[in-house]
């Protein structure tokens, strides 16, 4: 993405920065996840959630993602260096009221946090060309993302 036609997006208690397309609205919801879509009629939904990491120690972000791989091994997980960041991808089809969605996740770790980023589209929709501008932007946002201090917190 090129930076004129993004915008920044600093996470609660500026755990985490990232950048995302200027045309896109952002919002969080009750759960505290954070909620992207592309205002100009897109065609999928991106989330990020930050949750506890389990495992604790100066390697606890190496064996969550060693974790999030092994449990994921069915849906051939990679791991991913984008920006400053390791990540696992890996894509699952899900079934959600009778219709099929393709939800793509990045998983990544950091301090005692992990942070998922996910993004949802209609399985019919997969590789139309909407939703496949709107997957290299959502790859854009992940090699984007940011922890902003070591010492920063997520509630």
């Amino acid at each position: 993405m090129e930076k004129d036609n993004t915008q920044r997006f600093v996470s609660l208690y500026g755990f985490f920065a990232i950048e995302y397309p200027s045309h896109w609205k952002q919002e969080t919801d009750e759960s505290r996840q954070y909620i992207f879509s592309n205002e100009a009629g897109g065609s999928g939904v991106a989330r990020i959630i930050v949750f506890d990491n389990e495992f604790l120690g100066e390697d606890a972000g190496v064996k969550m993602l060693e974790e999030v791989f092994n449990q994921n091994k069915e849906f051939n997980p990679s791991l991913l260096a984008a920006g400053k960041n390791r990540f696992v991808h890996f894509v699952k089809e899900h079934d959600v009221n009778s219709s099929n969605f393709t939800v793509y996740y990045w998983a990544t770790a950091h301090s005692d946090k992990v942070v998922l980023i996910t993004y949802m589209i209609q399985t019919s929709m997969k590789g139309m060309p909407m939703p496949e501008t709107e997957k290299q932007q959502i790859e854009a946002m992940v090699a984007s993302l940011e922890f902003m201090h070591d010492t920063a917190k997520h509630g």
